[in-house]
């Protein structure tokens, strides 16, 4: 293991060190930076991050385009609120308050917001946004009133979600600011007046699981549904204006041309929140997994995402005194989806995957994959292992099977199936050898170091496993239509959006795509949903889709408490799956040109930070990252020395 791990890390740094070469010889299409990435031709405040840049050639400053804004999305657009993953801390941006009143959630909007065009911003723009775009919440509203220019009322089907809920659901979209009504009229007035045309879906459909935008029937009324997508179609071709420059109500907004490599942004000057504009520009430089640290070693950029070997991070931060590294728990994991339909293995059988799990040898996996991550028992929870002391009462934890690295356990498992060994291989109940497949992206750098850990694991136990690593651009189907592997490598016991059960659990069981699909569970294909039961702790049945579709109407903490402690232990039980690790990423920035960085007080001379510990270090440091909090709130948080 170790001679493998030293290897992966001296192939890393003769990539970086290739990087670094050609960056050297990268022209820029701004003025040049100094070390520590100061501008030094005018004095203007610069904030040079690593991101990604939308294609010039098709780019067209709209947001739901076939490019869309990338990077500059982050800095251009805003939510009536702006929560973060990991902490769920929500954080006010376009709305100043929101309440619950009865089957309506009320926002009230910031006085004298304006667009970056000069337009007044008001509640239409975010009645249009959501006549355009049916996110979430739309399946649970009856529609959106706009009693005044600053008042916005979610007006929810019966019976309601439960408060807090609500404004998760709301919270969820964190660009609401981004469809200019005075803009885009004719599209949301267009979508608004077809939407009215459908039905509404009766209670036998919604008892069935059936959904639709502000509780209409889409299902069988295909020519209304054609014209939603034709209005659809012609407004994600449409720019704000000739010049393609994003009409947006956040702190930057693009400058006119950008390349593939570099773009910059500047202030927008009707910006609602002056204050917070610390830097005159933010310039965004294309990076890849390849030249990113190479790029930050040499102050090319302040900050980039993610983590690197601890060889290479050390090098990184003894080269250049001015970097600090900021490690945080990602709020999702890496390890296998079990397809319950294999041809080759009893993989239907719970004890076989249990015996998956006690096979694993999880410490192997992380090392290579995650190294500072930390171990854990479960097969798989549906949510994030760091989350369970959160959500999961202490005797429940107690209830639940640990999965540690025992072959004797996973013997008598098969054992306990008709499963025997014979020369030393595994064989099914029916005599013919136990053969399994492993599937992944190709593209996916870590699954193709991490899989042959485990797949030689499964061979040194017994059984014969393959890795198959396909192109990227079929994997999906493979594993969640044709169900051509007996395990899928992708991410799992997510937590992207919020935290509360309720969300990872949905994302986990959902049948319209990504992990029910990959595990094969049954399914109803009038409705699309799982048809899958468990027993919990005391034998009880359990529709789990059932289960979770009350859960969001559910008025009683407790009970709903119960349902997702039930549903967790029951995941975990069943071995639908195996978590390798969750997965640990972080923020890089620069000591010498970046203000307002969280735990100061505890650097180490290392400067590779400890994780934070209290909620206010988490939320300060989350902010760093892009993916956890966006662009606005990191910006807030930050100033130019």
């Amino acid at each position: 293991m170790q001679k493998l791990k030293k290897l992966i890390t001296m192939g890393l740094v003769v990539l970086m060190a290739a990087a670094a070469a050609a960056c050297s010889k990268t022209a820029t299409t701004n003025e040049a930076l100094s070390p520590g990435g100061k501008q030094e031709s005018n004095g203007e405040k610069v904030y040079v991050r690593q991101g990604g840049l939308p294609d010039p050639a098709l780019f067209i400053a709209n947001q739901n385009s076939e490019t869309g804004t990338n990077s500059f999305g982050d800095f251009a657009f805003e939510g009536l609120v702006r929560y973060q993953r990991g902490s769920d801390d929500i954080e006010l941006q376009l709305a100043e308050s929101y309440t619950n009143e009865g089957n309506k959630t009320i926002f009230k909007l910031r006085p004298n917001i304006k667009w970056s065009d000069g337009e007044a911003f008001t509640s239409k723009d975010i009645w249009a946004f959501y006549q355009i775009c049916f996110n979430s919440p739309v399946n649970y509203l009856t529609s959106i009133e706009t009693p005044d220019d600053l008042t916005v009322e979610f007006v929810w089907q019966e019976p309601a979600p439960f408060d807090d809920l609500r404004i998760m659901l709301i919270a969820q979209e964190v660009h609401h600011g981004r469809i200019p009504y005075h803009i885009y009229k004719k599209f949301a007035d267009e979508r608004s007046q077809l939407v009215q045309q459908l039905p509404l879906l009766t209670k036998e459909q919604k008892a069935k699981g059936l959904q639709g935008p502000y509780g209409r029937d889409t299902f069988n009324n295909p020519e209304i549904v054609s014209k939603l997508d034709d209005v659809w179609k012609e407004y994600i071709v449409t720019p704000p204006n000739k010049d393609h420059i994003i009409v947006g109500t956040g702190p930057y907004i693009n400058d006119k041309g950008h390349t593939l490599n570099e773009g910059s942004m500047s202030k927008n000057p009707y910006y609602w929140n002056p204050s917070k504009q610390t830097y005159d520009k933010i310039i965004i430089k294309s990076t890849t997994d390849a030249t990113k640290a190479s790029m930050m070693k040499s102050e090319e950029i302040q900050n980039m995402d993610g983590t690197l070997p601890k060889d290479l991070t050390d090098s990184i931060l003894d080269s250049n005194k001015n970097l600090i590294y900021y490690p945080m728990e990602d709020m999702g994991s890496h390890g296998l989806y079990f397809n319950q339909g294999s041809k080759t293995s009893p993989m239907s059988k719970k004890e076989f995957r249990q015996a998956l799990n006690y096979i694993a040898d999880r410490g192997a996996m992380r090392d290579i994959g995650s190294y500072q991550s930390e171990l854990h028992p479960w097969s798989s929870l549906g949510l994030p292992p760091s989350m369970l002391t959160k959500y999961v009462d202490q005797e429940v934890i107690d209830k639940m099977r640990k999965y540690d690295h025992n072959e004797q356990k996973a013997a008598e498992l098969l054992e306990s199936i008709g499963c025997t060994k014979v020369n030393g291989k595994w064989l099914n109940p029916d005599k013919t050898p136990i053969k399994l497949t492993i599937g992944l992206d190709k593209g996916w750098y870590v699954a193709t170091l991490v899989t042959p850990i485990y797949a030689n694991q499964l061979k040194q136990f017994g059984i014969d496993c393959e890795v198959m690593a396909v192109d990227g651009t079929v994997y999906g189907s493979q594993s969640e239509v044709e169900h051509a592997f007996d395990m899928s490598w992708e991410w799992m016991d997510i937590a992207w959006s919020f935290s509360y059960p309720y969300f990872p659990l949905k994302n986990y069981y959902e049948h319209v795509s990504g992990p029910a699909k990959k595990m094969n569970f049954p399914f109803d294909e009038k409705t699309n949903v799982t048809t899958l039961e468990v027993t919990d702790w005391d034998g009880n049945t359990i529709n789990i889709w059932n289960w979770l579709s009350d859960m969001q109407n559910e008025p009683d903490e407790k009970v709903r408490k119960d349902h997702w402690e039930r549903i967790i232990w029951a995941t975990n039980e069943n071995a639908f799956s195996i978590n390798f690790y969750q997965n640990v990423t972080a923020a890089w920035e620069n000591l010498a040109t970046t203000g307002g960085l969280p735990m100061l007080d505890k650097v180490p001379d290392t400067r590779w930070m400890p994780f934070p510990e209290t909620e206010e270090e988490k939320i300060a440091t989350y902010n760093l990252n892009w993916g956890f909090s966006g662009g606005v709130r990191k910006m807030w948080m930050l100033s130019p020395k």
